[in-house]
């Protein structure tokens, strides 16, 4: 087998002060140096319990890892005549985005395109600052100084190049509207074992079996290796998601929800449930980001936001009458912060897990918005149908145009975040209609066209749909092709 060992001549540094973010750029260090990774996971202990069958023995029954620690990475630095930039940032004392890039024959100035691999420290802090010896005593000691600085962070992965694969394209027949990633990782103590991108639904125009109107289903159990049918709620749907262990399915037009045990899907068996409880007549849920079993966000028709707390009960709503226009997306931090996006561009949002919403003046006037990336309590991105994509640092209260190349024309399809550092877009272009994925990898301060692999993106009419795992180097994608055809991509 050909080695494609890494020597350390072929990495360089990036640093992001204040951490990854649409606002905070990222700067080129080509005088520092990345020293040796270490990370302690915890230390293992074995669990042992007497021989049942023997004195003075004793059998092993389990172990337990103790607390683990944090990711640390030293950073060498030449000391210049100009002001240290470490030191700067040790004395602010705030979480910052280190990132090592690695490659070959790209250059290492190019930010977006100009390594193989790059490795990232989030949350990196500065746990102490010190620099090798300033003066000297005698000739013989004259060298040049350095300054040793240790990143403690909260986490570390790698980032490597993408490339794009077509799935399922014998079983999709219709646009693809929804994909959903309904999986955890584990090692398979409590079932299968997942790096937690295995399981996924993908939501689409009626398969076999469908009963006359209704959706279908496809689904994986392998990430993607294989890929089945099963038939969906008999209603037109928008949207497909996992509650817990329950798969979930809306319809705007029928003004309710449908759900089933997403171990009976993934079985090839279904028994949709019809819920229309808490539902208003006529504002039909459109979009839903949930947080769990027992948490659900819903945006629908006229500006009403709803809260599902178990599918079964159905919703009760969360916000009504601060807007009559229709809600196209929502997205939600945490279960303080949520925000709500749609026609005319209307913005709903709360803090305070949805005692009180306030409708805010979007980016632009207008214009549909049609996605929403909540990053912080301020920091959010917000994507339109004429092709913009905005961001706020303060919570709204004003916008700032983001560029990537094509933007201001065709429309926004989806953004979605995989870490603080890398997430994605989709795009789909005026010319043609043909969609676009962009990933960013500085938390939305510069995006750029994928794959970074070789090949282009599957010819496709548009990308409506994207979901992510807990792999940064995984993302489905959902949408069309050609007339009445639908199209469901892997990149990895």
């Amino acid at each position: 087998m050909a080695s494609n060992a890494f020597t350390n001549t072929y990495s360089r540094v990036w640093f992001i002060e204040g951490g990854a973010g649409p606002s905070r750029r990222r700067d080129y260090f080509g005088n520092w140096k990345a020293g040796a990774i270490s990370w302690d996971l915890g230390d293992i202990t074995v669990i042992r319990e007497p021989d049942p069958n023997a004195y003075n023995r004793f059998v092993r029954v389990g172990r337990y890892r103790g607390e683990p620690g944090d990711p640390e990475l030293p950073i060498t630095a030449r000391y210049t005549f100009q002001r240290s930039r470490l030191l700067k940032a040790a004395r602010l004392d705030c979480e910052h985005t280190i990132q090592v890039h690695m490659g070959q024959c790209e250059n290492p100035q190019d930010f977006p395109r100009g390594w193989e691999k790059t490795l990232i420290l989030e949350g990196a802090s500065i746990s102490s600052y010190g620099t090798e010896d300033l003066g000297a005593m005698s000739p013989d000691e004259n060298a040049p100084v350095n300054e040793e600085v240790p990143f403690v962070g909260t986490d570390l992965y790698e980032v490597v190049r993408m490339t794009f694969a077509e799935m399922a394209s014998d079983s999709v027949t219709a646009p693809v509207t929804s994909v959903y990633v309904c999986d955890n990782a584990q090692c398979g103590a409590c079932g299968v074992a997942s790096d937690g991108c295995q399981v996924v639904l993908a939501l689409t125009g009626a398969v076999a079996g469908s009963p006359g109107g209704g959706s279908g289903i496809l689904y994986t159990v392998n990430g993607g290796g294989s890929w089945s049918t099963v038939a969906g709620p008999p209603a037109a749907a928008e949207k497909i998601y996992c509650a817990g262990d329950v798969a979930v399915v809306l319809s705007d037009a029928d003004d309710a929800m449908f759900y089933t045990s997403l171990a009976e899907l993934v079985a090839g068996q279904v028994n949709w449930t019809r819920v229309a409880t808490g539902f208003v007549s006529g504002q039909g849920p459109i979009d839903a980001w949930s947080l769990g079993a027992s948490e659900t966000w819903i945006a629908g028709s006229g500006g009403v936001v709803y809260v599902s707390r178990d599918p079964a009960l159905g919703v009760e709503v969360a916000s009504s009458g601060a807007t009559a226009n229709d809600l196209h997306a929502i997205h939600a931090l945490d279960s303080l912060n949520i925000v709500a996006v749609g026609a005319s561009n209307t913005i709903l949002a709360t803090t305070n897990a949805g005692v009180t919403w306030a409708a805010l003046t979007g980016p632009e006037p207008g214009a549909v918005l049609t996605s929403v990336w909540v990053r912080s309590q301020r920091e959010w991105l917000v994507g339109t149908a004429t092709g913009n994509l905005w961001y706020t640092i303060d919570g709204g209260a004003t916008w700032l145009a983001k560029g990537f190349t094509g933007a201001g024309a065709g429309s926004v399809g989806d953004i979605v975040f995989a870490t603080p550092s890398v997430g994605f877009m989709s795009h789909n272009t005026a010319a043609g209609g043909a969609g676009r994925v962009l990933r960013t990898i500085d938390g939305g301060y510069s995006w750029y066209v994928m794959p970074e692999g070789a090949g282009t993106i599957p010819a496709n009419t548009g990308v409506a749909a994207l979901a992510v795992c807990e792999d940064p180097n995984v993302l489905y994608a959902a949408g069309a092709s050609g007339a009445g055809d639908g199209i469901l991509l892997k990149a990895a």
